[in-house]
């Protein structure tokens, strides 16, 4: 069936004018009328009773337009969605990123993408605080933290990442003060707990090769908002912190950081921490939109960055 004739006719029916949808698509009346006539012989039914004065719908009429024209609603939809696909993301991608999160997990990734797609331009909004996405007109967030932090009706929400952590502190540091034996000895160390959302990590839950979970009330030296400065205290031999594996891995690996409990699984007692990627949710989301959820997910598909 053609779809100009659905077109025609659905205009039709708003406008109830043959000379009004005619000058709104710039042809005379007669063409118009042709097609309502075409598709009434097509559809072997009466669709408008036609007087020298008005034109009106039939029964049949009105039953064939409230079943086509949610239809021709999503036959545009698919049609411009199909279309978006072959153009080219345009304009300027705002994405919103955790400072630390972007300096060794997103920025990185940007060059490459970039090169696919050079008709994009970038703003980073780089901060510990989340932001609201639709009135900060922001495109894109990556989050880490807990699913319930981010989760609302309105944005639509894709896991990146699980994050691990590990309990932390420099040679030094355990030269000096000891290295405790056990989970339940931190609390007698200085810890460095990381401040964020309003939640201040003082408990840390430790799961042991067995199953056998264990939750440690810490004892604070320092509290901070961002996590890159708990590794350079930490560096710096003033206390015990948990770290995620993109922050330390390579001074873990390097010998830098100690793990203290290697044989442990280790979270923050109010989360278990994983990487988002979030965006508004709405029937069309820009083609700049899903070429870089797209893209970031295919990245860590087989396993974060920082494990490889």
């Amino acid at each position: 069936m053609d779809t100009k004739k659905i077109e025609i006719f659905v205009d039709l029916m708003h406008k109830r004018s043959i000379t009004a949808v005619a000058d709104g698509r710039d042809v005379d009346a007669a063409t118009i009328s042709r097609a309502i006539r075409s598709l009434e012989e097509e559809l072997n039914i009466q669709l408008f009773h036609r007087t020298t004065r008005r034109i009106e719908p039939t029964e049949a009429g009105f039953i064939f337009y409230e079943n086509i024209e949610p239809l021709l609603h999503e036959f545009r939809q698919a049609k411009q969605m199909a279309s978006e696909l072959n153009r080219q993301p345009q304009g300027v991608l705002r994405i919103s990123c955790p400072v630390s999160f972007a300096e060794h997990n997103i920025t990185p990734l940007l060059p490459a993408f970039s090169k696919r797609y050079p008709d994009l331009q970038y703003e980073l909004i780089l901060t510990d605080t989340p932001l609201d996405l639709v009135t900060e007109h922001i495109d894109l967030a990556i989050r880490v933290g807990p699913l319930q932090l981010h989760a609302n009706k309105s944005i639509v929400t894709h896991k990146l990442a699980d994050m691990v952590t590990r309990v932390c502190a420099s040679t030094a540091f355990i030269h000096e003060h000891g290295r405790p034996s056990t989970p339940e000895e931190l609390e007698h160390y200085p810890c460095l707990l990381l401040h964020l959302g309003g939640f201040l990590r003082n408990r840390w839950v430790f799961t042991d090769p067995s199953g056998r979970k264990i939750e440690v009330q810490l004892k604070e030296l320092l509290r901070t908002s961002n996590a890159m400065a708990l590794k350079q205290c930490a560096m710096q031999d003033m206390g015990i912190t948990l770290l995620a594996m993109w922050i330390a891995g390579k001074e873990l690996r390097e010998g830098t950081l100690v793990d203290l409990f290697p044989e442990h699984t280790v979270t923050s007692a109010i989360e278990e921490a994983s990487a988002w990627i979030l965006y508004p949710a709405r029937s069309r989301v820009p083609r700049k939109v899903t070429a870089f959820v797209q893209y970031i997910r295919e990245c860590f598909e087989d396993g974060s960055p920082w494990e490889k």
